[in-house]
């Protein structure tokens, strides 16, 4: 079997190299011309590096179980932290309320090594499975941008901007949250939609500028004016910073429109503007000395009832993109990784693909629905205050907490997955 796999960003690599190890052959595209990723003319893989645009990502054990069982979870723990707690406070730092993660990660993960989520480079995780699939010999092609996907009887053909093709037994579009992939093949109606969420994403060194920074994932929330700081320490050197506001979109704007185009262009200007907020001192100075900031637009997808049209499926931010209040999106994205992984080593021949894509979009719509949902929720919270005040909204976050740590509710599920698709198998009607 051959597969093309639209998208070389964290979800595409990680599924062309999950393919590669259940035996399947496929190949990237992507529509960015990653110079970077290329071979060399001997055929050996150049040294990827992405810089630190993208800021960090946190793994949680929905992610890291994928890693683990594609053999690359102790390169990631080499260049990552540990953030065994997430911290909410008002806008000045004040009324700390605090998850504690490892505890209720444990209650789902019995593997201890996967119960402290990690944070890492958003960059260096995209090197790791780049590299990954480079060694593996999977074969990248840049600057193809998708304009068709054409179906056949027995194949799938991708139709670029730049006049050629590929053909594969199976398309698996993995291009991110505004999918050209999506579109077409369940239309424009499924496209994202501008949230009216946006902000900027920085990286800093936190030794170099000594900058004393206690938690190792902060959310300071303004309610009333609807701004949100987040900080990251990615480790004791780094640390990774997301400043957000909404913005009540202008009916006039065009769909084009990139709202972030009117805030400050450099991080002394937004540092101005963030102390304005009255953000502590070290997030003021985490944004003022950032050596890299990166506009960000808050995007959402309407939801699916299946992730896969004919030989086309849909992974990651294409089939699920969400808002990313509650961290989930990457998880799921990397569950629909190892859900793909597990089903196609146990059914590996052309003629139970129909069953592998039926199986996977059962399996994968409603734990995706559940987690973009749940992400849904969390940004209500952070964007909307009680009638009562802001104060009590902020206390109906502290009693949520509460109830996370002693176990009166669950913060969310892991997918596993190789559980959950051999008892799908085992349900299969038998021929």
């Amino acid at each position: 079997m051959n597969v093309v796999v639209i998208g070389t960003g964290l979800v595409g690599a990680a599924t062309a190299f999950a393919l590669h190890k259940a035996g399947i052959a496929c190949t990237l595209y992507d529509q960015v011309d990653l110079v970077a990723a290329a071979l060399n003319s001997n055929g050996t893989p150049l040294d990827v590096d992405f810089g630190d645009t993208g800021g960090s990502v946190l793994l949680a054990p929905s992610a890291t179980r994928v890693l683990k069982s594609l053999g690359l979870f102790d390169e990631v723990v080499a260049q990552s932290s540990t953030s065994p707690h997430i911290n909410w406070y008002k806008m000045d730092g004040s009324a700390a309320v605090q998850l504690d993660v490892v505890p209720l990660n444990a209650r789902m993960e019995p593997d201890p090594e996967l119960q402290a989520p990690l944070q890492i480079l958003r960059s260096k995780l995209h090197s790791i499975l780049l590299k990954a699939c480079q060694q593996a010999g999977i074969r990248m092609f840049m600057g193809k941008k998708l304009v068709r996907v054409e179906e056949q009887a027995y194949s799938v053909t991708a139709h670029f901007a730049d006049g050629t093709t590929a053909k594969g037994d199976l398309l698996v579009g993995a291009d991110g949250i505004h999918s050209a992939t999506r579109r077409t093949i369940f239309g424009e109606s499924s496209k994202s939609q501008f949230t009216g969420v946006l902000g900027y994403i920085g990286v800093v060194d936190l030794v170099a500028n000594n900058i004393k920074m206690n938690e190792t994932c902060g959310f300071y929330i303004d309610r009333v004016k609807k701004e949100l700081v987040c900080t990251f320490r990615v480790s004791e050197q780094i640390g990774a910073i997301n400043i957000m506001t909404f913005h009540e979109p202008d009916p006039e704007e065009t769909e084009g429109w990139r709202p972030y185009s009117d805030l400050p262009k450099h991080s002394a200007r937004l540092a101005e503007l963030v102390r304005g907020w009255g953000v502590p001192d070290h997030v003021e100075q985490m944004i003022r000395k950032a050596y890299r900031i990166s506009p960000a637009s808050i995007y959402d997808l309407p939801d699916l009832d299946a992730y896969h049209k004919g030989r086309t499926v849909l992974v990651g931010d294409a089939a699920h993109g969400m808002v990313p209040n509650a961290g989930l999106g990457l998880g799921t994205g990397m569950e629909d990784v190892g859900a793909l992984f597990e089903l196609f080593k146990r059914l590996p021949d052309q003629k139970d693909l129909h069953s592998v894509l039926s199986i996977y979009s059962k399996l994968r719509v409603p734990q995706a629905t559940a987690n973009a949902n749940r992400s849904r929720e969390m940004a209500k919270q952070y964007y909307s205050s009680s009638v009562l005040g802001p104060s009590f909204s902020h206390f109906l976050l502290r009693a949520g907490i509460f109830a996370f740590n002693h176990n009166l509710m669950k913060f969310y599920s892991i997918f596993d997955c190789p559980k959950e698709v051999e008892k799908a198998i085992a349900s299969m009607p038998k021929a």
